[in-house]
């Protein structure tokens, strides 16, 4: 009959850890750090949470007023939200001054302004304040209120890949007429004008 053998309690194999394994895991943590601040960057750099959750729609939205921007009398130029567009046909047009069409087309929309058909919003999207004031101030202001889209909320909403872009928004607010590009005379007569005359 052969003998049991009880094992001993330091028998069994100890892990110990090696400088190489701690090494390995000093280098994956930091992978991981290093990964995650890549994502984070990226996430930030693309505007990642405005493309995937937009707050805004033309039934709701807000925009703050451009700061510093005043009309030629030395009043301050307000924002506007879509409780401005609640029981009227207006023109809202999407503008930045650093965009080279809207400024080929503003002239266009400061003799449309000159007609009174309708009041016109602008919004102006990711701009800089000074830029946007320079602008209006050195070819005038056609806008009744001008709102600083930031992150270009009320752009994706409204459907414009950028701009410039003009959208005749009639009550309700509803869009009627969606302009996705520049201005053009016959595009301000054949479409524009004739959506303003409609009756509310």
């Amino acid at each position: 009959m052969s003998e049991f053998v009880k094992p001993s309690e330091n028998s069994a194999a100890e892990w110990v850890p090696t400088r190489r394994s701690l090494l390995l895991g000093a280098l994956g943590v930091a992978g991981l750090g290093a990964g995650a601040a890549v994502v984070e960057h990226y996430w930030k750099k693309k505007d990642m949470t405005a493309r995937l959750f937009n707050p805004f729609s033309i039934e709701k939205f807000d925009l703050a007023p451009v700061p510093g921007l005043a009309f030629a009398d030395g009043r301050a130029v307000p924002g506007f939200s879509s409780a401005d567009f609640q029981d009227k046909r207006v023109i809202l047009n999407l503008w930045a001054s650093y965009c080279p069409t809207c400024q080929a087309e503003h002239h266009l929309l400061m003799a449309l302004a000159a007609r009174k058909l309708a009041p016109i919003y602008g919004a102006d999207v990711k701009d800089r304040p000074e830029h946007a004031r320079a602008f209006l101030a050195r070819r005038g202001n056609p806008f009744v209120a001008v709102g600083a889209d930031d992150q270009s909320f009320l752009q994706r909403a409204l459907g414009a890949r950028g701009v410039p872009a003009t959208f005749v928004i009639g009550p309700g607010p509803k869009v009627e007429v969606s302009i996705l590009g520049p201005l053009e005379p016959e595009i301000i007569e054949t479409q524009i004008v004739p959506a303003l005359m409609k009756r509310a």
